[in-house]
């Protein structure tokens, strides 16, 4: 026999031979499934960029919670049980916060503890839903540069938790500077001075500080060197917050009516955050 011939009929004994487990499959299939339009449905609420984002962002590197480096997560709520009332579909979100502290007061909080310049907002959410924050411009008078503030629920033991305080080792483009600490309340604390992206190709330079209460919190400051919209190259050569102004405003205790207002932190299907 041709040796094409030879290997035509191997491959088809081969082929012959794999019978797939249809019904595990089926079963992988519809659990992915159930995931997925869980946090779809977790992505619509508030109806803002911001939102989408909040709740979006799980599996993302939790750094400014607004685009693709996103580093809060808040997790899909649990599937139901099998057999359950609702009738197979995805479950609905727990409540939300209830809106003690409005977009609007968040914003004068956030503005009281920059250290003067200008904040044009561009999204803002207050603490009705499952997480708060605010994203815009900020300028010192040296030029705008994207910032973001995001005040979310997690649990402290998490993985997520664990994860936005973590100084990752980069091969690529290592930070210039990150350290992580303990706070005398148990609270842990990241600066981190980086940039937006591994490919030095993108001149955009990243820092930020998130912070992780042992009551269940998450305050996370991000900013950039250059404007919102610029996707490649700095306009200035450094973010206008220092890491120790960063510090100051994730720690100011000014956040706590809005931390407390928020809701519990809602678990990943199978598993802790």
């Amino acid at each position: 026999m041709p040796f094409e011939d030879e290997l035509g009929e191997a491959l088809r004994r081969a082929g012959d031979g794999f019978t797939a487990d249809r019904h595990a499959l089926v079963e992988a299939g519809e659990r992915r499934g159930r995931r997925l339009v869980a946090r779809r449905r977790a992505a619509v609420i508030g109806g803002s960029v911001l939102s989408l984002t909040l709740i979006g962002a799980v599996g993302a590197y939790t750094g400014g919670l607004l685009d693709g480096t996103g580093r809060v997560e808040i997790a899909a709520p649990p599937e139901p049980s099998v057999g359950g009332s609702g009738g197979g579909g995805a479950p609905e979100l727990p409540p939300g916060g209830t809106g003690a502290v409005s977009a609007a007061q968040l914003i004068e909080v956030f503005k009281g503890l920059l250290p003067g310049g200008t904040l044009s907002v561009e999204h803002a959410n207050g603490t009705d839903g499952h997480g708060a924050g605010v994203a815009g411009v900020y300028d010192d008078g040296k030029g705008g540069v994207a910032i973001r503030l995001t005040l979310v629920p997690v649990d402290p033991n998490g993985t997520l938790a664990n994860n936005a305080i973590l100084c990752k080792k980069k091969d690529v483009r290592p930070d210039d500077a990150c350290t992580t600490e303990q706070l005398a309340d148990g609270s842990r604390l990241l600066t981190q001075q980086g940039y937006l992206a591994q490919s030095p190709a993108i001149d955009i330079k990243e820092w930020r500080a998130a912070l992780v209460t042992p009551q269940g919190f998450q305050v996370e400051l991000s900013e950039t060197s250059a404007p919102p919209m610029e996707t490649t190259t700095s306009s200035r050569p450094n973010p206008p917050l220092s890491p120790a102004q960063l510090r100051a405003v994730v720690t100011s205790e000014k956040w706590q009516p809005a931390l407390n207002d928020l809701p519990p932190a809602v678990r990943l299907p199978g598993g802790t955050p």
